[in-house]
């Protein structure tokens, strides 16, 4: 997986370099929001060194807003969600593997009444397996409370 779409105004992707920071001026993506902290593994880029990257393409929008699966809470579901509905569009998120950004916006569009089926679907075309996440994807649905 390189840089997929996710939704009609979002893509996402795993960790970009330098090469992906051009492509991801081709897509004509306005923002890039940052899901993965700064040093969870050895040779990582740093979010500074990524934003630089992308700013010498033209993608001026950057935001940080790490997350690991652990640390996905309503205030930082609720801070990616702001931040999706306020930034140019169209999105890319970024982690590690293209997992946790999918899955947070699954998680917000799970907690608005979206299918989980549909979300996982949607997150598999992209090359992104969140059938290991349904549980947790339902247990923010209102479909699934009683």
């Amino acid at each position: 997986m390189s840089i997929e779409k996710i939704a009609d105004y979002l893509y996402v992707s795993r960790q970009l370099n330098e090469r992906t920071a051009k492509q991801v001026a081709q897509y004509n993506i306005k923002t890039v929001i940052c899901n993965r902290p700064d040093g969870e593994e050895p040779n990582q880029p740093d979010f500074e060194t990524v934003k630089a990257w992308l700013q010498a393409n033209g993608v001026e929008n950057v935001i940080y807003l790490p997350a690991t699966m652990d640390t996905i809470t309503d205030e930082l579901l609720q801070e990616f969600e702001v931040t999706v509905a306020k930034s140019e569009s169209p999105i890319l998120a970024y982690c590690r593997t293209g997992t946790r950004s999918a899955m947070l916006w699954a998680l917000n569009q799970s907690k608005r009444g979206v299918e989980v089926n549909s979300l996982i679907r949607a997150a598999d075309l992209a090359g992104i397996d969140l059938t290991k996440m349904r549980e947790k994807l339902e247990s923010v649905s209102p479909r699934h409370q009683q």
